[in-house]
């Protein structure tokens, strides 16, 4: 019962983003979250091995190597983006990253997967990304994602063109599935350290804003993220 009146009252969200041009993003991504052994020989495999991206039917892959903020040694995710929810449902029953042989299984230990919606549009341009999680009651989430629109127009158009904001929502994710996560994407950590710097200057009124509909931080890290796989050159 509590996952119908969860789909329920979601969808009842998505039609309120829709009065205020605030629109889910189309397509869906799922996340595999690994302790890697060794990061960089572990991004060079998957560099060099696409078939499993392939065989998921995934239409971009990357991976994003946590910086700041660790939970574990060698704390990593990678990445698949899918057409749709379907897709992504899809792709994540073809291949068992459990089950998987050879040297990969040597390279890192699995922790969880989850499968992400987009609440807002946003560009596709990883980079160094600081990835918040928040407590947002459902009756707050649309003001959230109209508030963290709000707070991507006013970055960027304070100089920053390449900033961008995207926030999801998890799909049976387990403990991701009790917050909302946000990432604010830009080219470099000097791009990002400037928005701090700014922000503790005074501006950026609407972040403060959009941190006021929540219950707060649940956690927040730097990752540096790239894209690996790609359908579409």
């Amino acid at each position: 019962m509590k996952k119908i009146l969860f789909v329920f009252l979601f969808v009842f969200s998505i039609n309120l983003f829709a009065e205020d041009n605030i629109k889910p993003q189309e397509g869906a991504f799922t996340s595999l979250y690994v302790s890697a052994s060794d990061v960089d020989k572990y991004v060079s495999f998957l560099r060099s091995n696409s078939d499993a991206f392939k065989a998921i039917g995934s239409s971009d892959a990357g991976v994003c190597i946590t910086r700041s903020g660790n939970q574990y040694p060698g704390q990593m995710m990678i990445w698949n983006a899918f057409p749709s929810v379907e897709a992504a449902m899809i792709g994540s029953l073809k291949y068992d990253p459990y089950k998987a042989k050879g040297s990969i299984s040597k390279l890192r230990k699995v922790k969880h997967s989850t499968i992400w919606k987009s609440l807002k549009s946003f560009r596709l341009d990883p980079g160094h990304e600081v990835v918040g999680r928040f407590k947002v009651k459902q009756e707050n989430i649309p003001a959230f994602v109209q508030a963290i629109a709000s707070l991507e127009k006013e970055i960027q158009g304070n100089g920053h063109p390449d900033f961008f904001n995207g926030v999801f929502v998890s799909i049976a994710g387990g403990t991701e599935s009790q917050t909302i996560k946000v990432r604010s994407i830009t080219s470099s950590a000097s791009d990002q350290g400037k928005i701090a710097d700014e922000y503790f200057s005074g501006k950026y009124k609407s972040f403060s804003d959009a941190v006021a509909l929540t219950e707060g931080f649940v956690d927040e890290q730097i990752q540096i993220c790239e894209q690996v796989y790609f359908t579409n050159n």
